[in-house]
């Protein structure tokens, strides 16, 4: 991929630029997803992973920088814009018990939710002890599901493309350096 100012440079930049992003999106993170192995001794390292894929996802519908204390505004709009069906998540329970516990402190914040495999039945209902279930591949698939919505939207609506423009072109995204 370019730098961020050789897509200014040319017509159209910004459209051809998300064509070369997408699928390196894809590559770098909702791959290694689809591919983590869940198991119970690996469970948190893919719940840390799929928290993280949805803070990048969700700087990028963003656009604007998240410096002031916007971070958990974006997280939350983001799950709620596009995880689906729309209010299925408690966004602002994700955003404080798995983002800022799991990723932050390898925890889960304000015990609100109890992490499993291999019960999808069992995936956001309650448990016996009043925690919300996740259930590692049910989460897996709804944000997938949820990052394809939202390029998909980004490909047809110009200020989403913006955005995820804006936020590249300050941040940049991870590659390979020869």
């Amino acid at each position: 991929m370019k730098n961020a100012s050789e897509y200014l440079n040319i017509p159209d930049g910004k459209r051809i630029w998300f064509q070369a992003f997408r699928p390196h999106f894809n590559n770098w993170v909702l791959d290694p997803i689809k591919r983590f192995p869940f198991t119970r001794e690996d469970m948190l390292i893919g719940f840390v992973f799929m928290s993280c894929s949805i803070d990048y996802l969700s700087s990028f519908w963003w656009g604007e920088s998240r410096e002031l204390g916007m971070s958990r505004q974006a997280y939350v709009g983001f799950i709620n814009e596009y995880f689906r069906p729309r209010g299925r998540y408690n966004a602002k329970g994700i955003y404080d018990s798995l983002r800022n516990g799991l990723v932050h402190l390898f925890t889960i914040k304000n015990k609100m939710y109890e992490l499993t495999i291999d019960k999808p039945e069992r995936h956001l209902t309650v448990s016996h002890n009043n925690y919300i279930i996740l259930n590692a591949s049910s989460f897996r698939i709804d944000l997938i599901d949820a990052a394809n919505r939202y390029f998909d939207e980004v490909e047809i609506n110009p200020q989403l493309l913006d955005k995820a423009f804006q936020r590249y072109e300050r941040d940049g995204f991870v590659r390979w350096i020869d």
